[in-house]
């Protein structure tokens, strides 16, 4: 009985520390947690949680200075009933994890791009959240087309040197991987603030014309000196109703007017006669107080 006792508790002993190991070996397996894919103006950018970490023999030659390499995978199909599916995409990424033993640095590095970074779990929280990785344009999908992907993240052997390839593949504490993951490609547009548009511009109003300036009225022209206006008349004299013409009016109302007579005397003409002074005599060639005839010559000015 006590016999069969103990071995009966070694039994259930067992079989407990079988079942938490396989806890803590699941627990501690590599895996892809989540996936996304979003879309980002004409690009699909890819997100991901994986869950990742390093045995005490890749820790141990982490440290001595070897560098690790992990590349992440991703596929996208689209399925077709009547052949095989047909790949849209295959794009891959490698990261870097180097450490240097004189300076105790880290360091991920991916194509260009560098990170300075302080411990080896630092490092590796940059392979475990993939963030914001463009993996194709979003014209490669037809829109209303199923779609099916796959993701995985390895320890990638092959960028090692010849001497820990051979011994890489003779351990499995170096064969470290993730299973496929697949997901269900659903493009998330990405919903940014609408941009503040500012109003039109309303057009310019049309060019008024300029107003043409009043033009100063004519001035008459200067007339020579001699000419005879159109009428006829002489300057300063008025026609009178009978088509005579009169002398001008003078200050007070006269219309008398001083005169030289060919003879030298002064008269007087009112209206179109010339009156002699009582005083002289009238010269002769005259008649009734008239001018002379034409053969005689004018009178000078006085």
């Amino acid at each position: 009985m006590t016999l069969l006792r103990i071995v009966r508790f070694l039994l259930v002993a067992a079989a407990v520390m079988l079942l938490l190991g396989g806890r803590v070996s699941a627990a501690d397996a590599p895996m892809v947690q989540a996936v996304s894919l979003a879309e980002r103006g004409r690009d699909l950018v890819l997100n991901a949680d994986v869950s990742l970490n390093l045995n005490n023999q890749l820790e141990d030659a982490a440290e001595r200075g070897l560098p690790l390499f992990f590349t992440v995978e991703v596929e996208i199909n689209r399925p077709r009933w009547y052949w095989f599916d047909e790949t849209v995409l295959s794009a891959t990424q490698t990261w870097r994890i180097a450490h240097n033993p004189l300076t105790h640095q880290w360091r991920v590095s991916s194509g260009s791009l560098a990170l300075p970074v302080s411990s080896l779990s630092e490092a590796l929280s940059v392979v475990r959240h993939v963030r914001n990785w463009r993996i194709a344009d979003k014209d490669a999908f037809k829109p209303g087309a199923n779609h099916e992907g796959r993701m995985r993240v390895r320890f990638d052997v092959s960028q090692l040197s010849k001497a820990f390839q051979v011994n890489a593949l003779n351990s499995s504490d170096w064969s470290l991987a993730t299973p496929w993951t697949e997901f269900s490609v659903q493009v998330v547009r990405e919903t940014l603030p609408p941009v503040p548009v500012a109003p039109p511009t309303p057009p310019p109003p049309p060019p008024v014309p300029d107003r043409p300036a009043d033009k100063p009225a004519d001035k008459p022209a200067d007339k020579p000196n001699g000419t005879t206006p159109s009428n006829g008349t002489s300057p300063g004299m008025t026609p009178t109703p009978g088509g005579s013409m009169g002398a001008p009016s003078l200050s007070n109302g006269s219309s008398s007017l001083g005169l030289a007579l060919p003879d030298g005397t002064r008269g007087s003409a009112s209206g179109s006669t010339v009156l002699p002074n009582a005083s002289s005599p009238a010269p002769a060639g005259t008649h009734n107080g008239n001018a002379a005839p034409s053969g005689t010559p004018p009178a000078e000015a006085p």
